[in-house]
């Protein structure tokens, strides 16, 4: 058992000697990280709220966007452009709304398709190649990080 979250310390050989390196943590809430939110009331120590946006850049293909505003997603305007970027959007909103409602089914039932991985969802569904290069797996790196 340990703190939690993704805190995690590793040792490092140096020049001078083994070194304790804290990886720290990512995300912290509430709900997900219990012990290590113990672990800093019982110091005393302060927390304070704070947002998290994601945006993704790939230097490939010289495609970039924002996701925390209507400003971000067009920050670039060759987005304006670039049909790839329309069916991206579209498939993001169609994408969670999709999911949720193919979770609240697995949730009444028990059907096969709970086995699904989400790279046979996104088939299934005809999700784009640029929803999956440049949302969904950059968004799942981001979360499983």
């Amino acid at each position: 058992d340990y703190v939690g979250g993704h805190t995690h310390t590793i040792d490092v050989q140096t020049s001078s000697g083994m070194q304790g390196i804290d990886t720290g943590f990512i995300v912290y809430n509430e709900r997900t990280y219990p012990n290590f939110i113990g672990l800093l009331e019982s110091l005393n120590v302060a927390t304070q709220e704070t947002r998290m946006g994601f945006s993704v850049r790939c230097h490939e293909t010289d495609f970039e966007y924002n996701g925390e505003s209507l400003g971000g997603l067009i920050a670039d305007r060759r987005n304006l452009l670039r049909p790839r970027f329309y069916r991206m959007l579209w498939d993001i909103t169609r994408f969670y709304r999709e999911t949720a409602e193919f979770l609240q089914r697995s949730q009444e039932s028990d059907r096969a398709d709970q086995e699904l991985t989400v790279a046979e969802f996104a088939q299934r569904h005809r999700y784009s190649q640029a929803f999956i290069k440049y949302h969904l797996l950059p968004m799942g790196a981001a979360i499983w990080s």
